[in-house]
């Protein structure tokens, strides 16, 4: 049965994602290991069908963007590798619907 409801639940956001069903949103991934933990937060913007296919856009989008300067992520060739990489060394913080910038002012 659950198969069933996750397999329904596949087609309608594949259906919505055909009719232009895309929406913009921000997701924020922190570094989770020690060794990349001086790195800045990754705040990403995408457009995806859902929360769950927003962060995954964000992982390739961030392994994609650090692919030059960090070891685990030039082993990886395909785009399923480097999601995979990805969900080892970040950790998903948030994902906010919209586009969201950060605001950096000396009053707060």
């Amino acid at each position: 049965m659950r198969a069933l409801i996750e397999a329904i639940k596949t087609v309608r956001a594949r259906r919505r994602a055909a009719k232009g069903g895309l929406r913009s949103y921000t997701v924020v991934l922190d570094w989770a290991t020690k060794e990349y933990a001086h790195y800045a937060t990754e705040v990403v913007q995408v457009r995806a069908a859902s929360p769950l296919a927003a962060e995954m856009a964000a992982y390739l989008q961030a392994a994609e963007a650090n692919a030059h300067h960090v070891d685990q992520f030039e082993q990886a060739v395909t785009g399923r590798d480097l999601v995979i990489v990805a969900g080892q060394l970040f950790k998903h913080i948030a994902t906010f619907p919209g586009t969201q910038y950060a605001i950096q002012s000396d009053k707060f």
